[in-house]
C-alpha cells in the first residue's frame, strides 16, 4: 500500500505498508476496494480474486485478515461503508453483499447477499443522499461501448 503526498507543489509516493509477507498475490484482481473502519483506526481492503477482506492498522501498517465467517466475497470490488454496515460490490459474481462490520474492522458478519442485474458488471459504488449509486463498468464487454451508466439502489433502513 502506498502513501501519496503533495508538498510545495511536488507529489511523492512511498510504500506505507508492505503486505507481501501476509497477503499472497494471486492471479486476477488482488487488492481493490478500501474503506476506513468505523473506529477510524484501520483500513479495510478487499482482495476480490480470493474473496478476502484485510485490515491495515493506521498506526503501524500491520496487516491482518478480517474474519468474515462463511460470507462468500469472491469478486469483491467496490466497498461502501455506512456506520458499521459494509456493502461489498461483487463484480463478476453479480451480487451485492451486505456485512455488519465490527467497530475495529477485525470481523464482519453476513447480513444479506442480493443478486444484481445479470446484464451488468457493477464494480464500485458510493452512498449519496440515502441512495447507493453503483457503476456499470462493462467489464463483460471485450471493448466497452457507451452508454456507461450508474445504477441507483435505495438500501433498506437499519
Amino acid at each position: 500500500m502506498f502513501r501519496v503526498t503533495e508538498e510545495h507543489g511536488r507529489w511523492t509516493m512511498r510504500t506505507w505498508a508492505d503486505a507481501t509477507a501476509t497477503i499472497p498475490t494471486q492471479t486476477g484482481f488482488n487488492l481493490g476496494g478500501i474503506v476506513l473502519s468505523p473506529d477510524r483506526r484501520a483500513l479495510v481492503v478487499a482482495q476480490g480474486n480470493v474473496g478476502r477482506l484485510w485490515r491495515f492498522a493506521l498506526s503501524t501498517g500491520t496487516v491482518s485478515a478480517v474474519d468474515t465467517g462463511a460470507a462468500d466475497l469472491v469478486n469483491a470490488d467496490g466497498l461502501v461503508q455506512d456506520g458499521r454496515r459494509l456493502w461489498v460490490v461483487r463484480n463478476f459474481s453479480r451480487v451485492l453483499t451486505t456485512l455488519q462490520l465490527s467497530s475495529d474492522g477485525r470481523t464482519a458478519r453476513l447480513a444479506s447477499a442480493t443478486p444484481t442485474d445479470p446484464d451488468r458488471v457493477l464494480t464500485t459504488a458510493k452512498l449519496a443522499q440515502g441512495r447507493l449509486l453503483l457503476v456499470d463498468s462493462k467489464f463483460d464487454e471485450p471493448t466497452a461501448v457507451p452508454p456507461y451508466q450508474v445504477v441507483t439502489l435505495t438500501p433498506p433502513r437499519r
